[in-house]
């Protein structure tokens, strides 16, 4: 008699709740409601709308590139200021600003998973690396 097969339980698709992006209008949320002219309907401040989370290996390249640049981008910030390599709940905070940030630049939203903490976190160290190497060299010319 054959095995029976046991099948995986799709869970289905992911959705995480994300503040809304107003666009031009965010500027005038301070004058009270606006409407979207495409929608006829108010903004609200703070309105939030569901999106899908993508799994790494569904995200496109492009956003992958943003991703890794926005993770630098917030890395050399911190470096700037605290002269301290960032770990622990500061990764991680770092991690979800730039999931976020790449999020209103190109409409995909990252899952926080194990293979985009590994990208995201190997970027880290040899961007404080290049910084150093750079600082290095304007005081060896200085000299």
């Amino acid at each position: 008699m054959a095995k029976k097969k046991h099948h995986k339980n799709n869970q289905g698709v992911a959705y995480v709740e994300v503040e809304k992006d107003f666009g031009m209008w965010e500027n005038y949320m301070q004058y009270g409601s606006q409407y979207d002219t495409v929608n006829d309907s108010p903004l609200i401040p703070g309105e939030t709308g569901m999106v899908e989370q993508l799994s790494f290996k569904k995200l496109s390249v492009d956003t992958k590139k943003l991703l890794r640049t926005a993770m630098v981008d917030l890395v050399l910030n911190y470096w700037q200021k605290e002269r301290m390599i960032p770990e622990g709940s500061t990764v991680k905070e770092f991690r979800n600003v730039a999931i976020k940030e790449v999020y209103y630049i190109s409409g995909q939203y990252a899952k926080d998973s194990d293979e985009l903490k590994h990208m995201l976190n190997e970027c880290i160290i040899p961007t404080i690396n290049k910084e150093l190497r750079k600082e290095k060299s304007t005081v060896q010319i200085e000299k």
